[in-house]
Order: C-alpha cells, then sequence, then structure tokens
C-alpha cells in the first residue's frame, strides 16, 4: 500500500536547516498557517508525483521549528496487506460485476498500461482495485514514495525525536474507511484513479510542477473534477475528512506550541478545503 512502501530516507541534516517563526509568503510549494496566540499550526500538501528526492528549505524550517508532525496514515506495521485483502477482495462479487461495459474497458486498458492484468484485479473491490492501480501508475512511471514529502519529512521529524501522529491511528481504521465507502464511492475512487493514468505521466509532473511553484490551479482544476464527475467518493475522500480538521487544529493551538500538518494536497485547495472549514470555526489559515 501507499503508506505502507513509504520508505525512510536519511535525516542528516535537519540540525543545520535554520529555525524561524516568520515566513514571507514566497515561491515554492504552498505553506499555510492557523495561529491562536503564539500558537502555530503549520499546514502543507503532499504531491505524490517525485522522480527525484524533494527537498525545500523553507517546508524543512518549519518543520524543525515545530514540536510534532501530523500525518494522514501511520507508518506501517503489521500485517497492512491482510487487512487490506480481508475487506477488499470480494470472490463473490467480481470487480467487473461492479462497471458498466464502457467502465470496465477503461480499466482494463488501465490495467495493462501499468503493466497489472485486469484479471488480477478481478477479486477486488473497486477501492482496493484504486490503490493497487494507483501504486502501479506511480512505480510505472518511476514515481517513488521516499522521493516525496511525506518520506523526507517523515525521516526528518523521526531524525530530530520529534513525535509523528497520525489522522487515522492503524491501518485496521484505513481499511475500514475505505471498506465502507458507498458502492458509488468505491466506483468513483476506481474511475478517478483511472482518469490519471489515462492522463498520463505528463500530467501528472504538470502537476508537480506546478505544485513545487505554489500553483495550486491544478489540485483545485481535479478537485472540482472530483465534485463533478465523483460527488459520492468526493463527500467521504475530501468533505468528511476534512470536516474533521478543524478539532484537531484547535486542540493543537490550545495546547500551545508549533505543529506542522502534513496531508494530500487536495485536502487544501476547493470549495470544502481544510482553511474553508477552519474559516467556518473562526479560525483564519494564512498562506505564508
Amino acid at each position: 500500500m501507499g503508506w505502507n512502501r513509504r520508505q525512510v530516507v536519511a535525516a542528516a541534516g535537519l540540525a543545520a536547516v535554520a529555525r524561524s517563526t516568520v515566513f514571507a509568503e514566497q515561491a515554492g510549494p504552498a505553506l499555510w498557517v492557523a495561529r491562536s496566540g503564539p500558537a502555530k499550526v503549520y499546514l502543507f500538501g503532499d504531491n505524490p508525483y517525485q522522480r527525484t528526492p524533494w527537498r525545500s528549505p523553507r517546508i524543512e524550517a518549519a518543520l524543525a521549528e515545530s514540536t510534532v508532525l501530523w500525518r494522514e496514515t501511520p507508518e506501517g506495521g503489521g500485517d497492512a496487506m491482510g487487512l487490506f485483502l480481508a475487506k477488499g477482495a470480494d470472490p463473490a462479487r467480481p470487480l467487473s460485476a461492479w462497471l458498466t461495459a464502457k467502465d470496465r474497458a477503461r480499466v482494463a486498458a488501465a490495467a495493462a498500461a501499468v503493466r497489472l492484468g485486469d484479471a488480477a484485479l478481478e477479486r477486488f473491490r473497486p477501492w482496493l482495485a484504486a490503490i493497487f492501480l494507483e501504486d502501479g501508475f506511480e512505480a510505472a512511471c518511476g514515481f517513488k514514495a521516499q522521493n516525496g514529502p511525506t518520506a523526507v519529512l517523515t525521516a526528518l521529524a523521526r531524525g530530530a525525536g520529534k513525535p509523528i501522529r497520525s489522522e487515522f491511528p492503524d491501518e485496521a481504521q484505513i481499511v475500514d474507511d475505505f471498506a465502507g465507502f458507498s458502492p458509488a464511492a468505491e466506483v468513483g475512487a476506481l474511475m478517478r484513479a483511472v482518469g490519471d493514468i489515462e492522463a498520463g505521466p505528463a500530467a501528472a509532473e504538470r502537476n508537480a510542477e506546478a505544485w513545487a511553484a505554489g500553483d495550486q490551479s491544478l489540485d483545485l482544476a481535479a478537485v472540482l473534477r472530483m465534485r463533478r464527475d465523483f460527488p459520492d467518493y468526493y463527500q467521504r475522500i475530501l468533505v468528511d475528512r476534512n470536516r474533521r480538521w478543524p478539532a484537531r487544529i484547535r486542540t493543537m493551538l490550545d495546547g500551545g506550541g508549533t505543529s506542522f500538518v502534513l496531508i494530500g494536497g487536495d485536502h487544501l485547495v476547493g470549495p470544502d478545503s481544510v482553511q474553508r472549514r477552519l474559516a467556518a470555526v473562526g479560525l483564519e489559515a494564512r498562506r505564508v
């Protein structure tokens, strides 16, 4: 699984990163901060499409200033694959039974494009087939999880002895969340993954380049397409989860100090973004 294969990279050099308490908005990946008195929470969105190791002194400085790193998912361990297969494989209802003839053809073509036989996906529910297709796409394109911000920042936090917490406390709860999708949300997850494969590696590279420059327009366009084309999936994967972040962030701020929250970039754009949810409860997240 994506979160299970994110390998640790070397953490050397964190002590040399300059600590800073004030950032002026500048070029580079978008970074947001919510404040309450002296307490701060940084918000940063991941981008998985990295062929070479990602680094950013500005983002690393924000992490160095923070006392805790929050991620979406735990670092792995245990029988994650067994958990996923236990609830994501359904021999009684093959994948093709979930899909229209047109969608079956698209899934087969996407599987072939990432060197997965569609027959290998047939025993999976749509949400698990989507995960295998996404992982296959990244591998086929040469995008490496260990090069991405989640792996890099996690390694730096661990090297500095910072506690690492996560939205989902363990793999079992991740599996339960996916397994609780409605049928429409499951199919939406799958067909969104197929759409990414159909768009190809060049589109993923353009997304990564825009993200690296602080341009969130491509992420926003993708989120708006998701809301239009796969509303049930959009509700589960973004809206429902984004609603839960303000309470966590309020708790972080009430505890004082500085925290760093690292989540998927699509959670930080659009009409249901974490920043919009924070504003609804009286907390401003400002880009810095």
